[in-house]
């Protein structure tokens, strides 16, 4: 995930790789938890064993459809990854990463919100989600906030300027991207929340696991 909100190139690039780093940590970690090997979940997640290496070290970005792929092989949500605020204030919100090229986001709401989520996407010029994927949320409700937003849901194309809105089902395949020459911003509100819980451990046969230490 690139950034481009504030702050300097060099800044903002460290900025990235450190949040990249965090999430490949993060999915490291449960990955060895889980007691399967690089190889194992790289087969099931449709991805090289490579490449899984170096989205666990922080070296590459990831689309937001492979993101939810290693998600759901490890039995995890994407919202496990985020970091949760504690504030019932926030200035500016928490960063996440969901995947994406070229997107920032921030987890807008704290901890303790059950019945609803809210995100806000900072997207550059040609940025987006790398194609289509589903969220395990309801509904989603999508309000253009600067710039100009290409939605695409369920096939059908719908442009969100500033003070545009829309709002879909979570499971319905979407995607989005800035198809412009300047930067746009997006809020989101998901209802209910997306799942951060582990749902129990994947199920790879014990014969595809391998070792625990890669």
């Amino acid at each position: 995930m690139s950034i481009g909100d504030g702050g300097t190139a060099d800044g903002a690039e460290r900025g990235a790789t450190a949040l990249e780093a965090s999430t490949g940590a993060q999915l490291r970690k449960i990955r060895l938890d889980r007691g399967l090997s690089l190889t194992a979940v790289a087969h099931r997640a449709e991805v090289t064993k490579g490449f899984l290496s170096q989205l666990e070290r922080g070296l590459t970005s990831v689309s937001v459809p492979t993101l939810l792929r290693v998600c759901e092989v490890l039995r995890i949500g994407v919202g496990e990854l985020f970091a949760y605020p504690d504030e019932q204030v926030l200035d500016g919100g928490s960063r996440i990463d969901m995947g994406g090229e070229g997107v920032t986001e921030y987890l807008l709401t704290p901890a303790d919100s059950t019945a609803f989520q809210v995100f806000r996407s900072v997207i550059e010029p040609g940025g987006g989600t790398g194609g289509p994927y589903r969220l395990d949320t309801a509904t989603i409700f999508a309000m253009g906030l600067s710039g100009s937003t290409r939605l695409i849901v369920g096939g059908e194309t719908r442009m969100l300027s500033a003070g545009a809105s829309t709002s879909f089902s979570g499971q319905t395949l979407h995607q989005f991207d800035n198809p412009g020459t300047t930067m746009s911003e997006v809020l989101w509100v998901l209802s209910p929340p997306l799942l951060r819980a582990a749902r129990g451990p994947a199920q790879i046969p014990a014969s595809n696991a391998g070792p625990h230490q890669e």
